[in-house]
């Protein structure tokens, strides 16, 4: 086996990890959502290990999940992500907020924008 090949196997491995880890971790999920992705990651390590070169999508759908399923996937924990979040509303950047939420967790723009709406209120004091 070529070592590139080795490498994003090993990257898929850890993908799965993380996606049956998130699974367990967060409800936010759907089941069947979670069960398919881990399907799709372990039939992608069947395919390399097989020697199947990967194409741009399953890249592009590999580095979607790892940044829905994980902080980790981006050097952050949460506990920094939302100290970061926090810094930023105490500025009066609600919107560099939403964006970085998304970008931390791969959510869509309404998800993000709820959740940033309650974090400010909370932090606030007002819920």
């Amino acid at each position: 086996m070529t070592h590139p090949q080795q490498k994003f196997i090993d990257k898929f491995q850890k993908l799965r990890f993380r996606i049956s880890f998130s699974a367990k971790e967060s409800h936010i999920l759907g089941e069947l959502e979670v069960i398919n992705d881990i399907k799709w990651v372990k039939r992608k390590i069947e395919d390399w290990e097989a020697g199947r070169v990967p194409d741009r999508i399953d890249l592009g759908t590999a580095n979607r999940l790892w940044k829905q399923y994980s902080l980790v996937g981006l050097g952050m924990d949460e506990e920094t992500m939302w100290e970061l979040i926090d810094q930023t509303l105490e500025v009066g950047n609600k919107i560099a907020a939403i964006k970085l939420h998304r970008k931390f967790t791969g959510s869509g723009l309404r998800e993000a924008k709820n959740v940033i709406d309650a974090r400010e209120m909370k932090n606030k004091g007002l819920i």
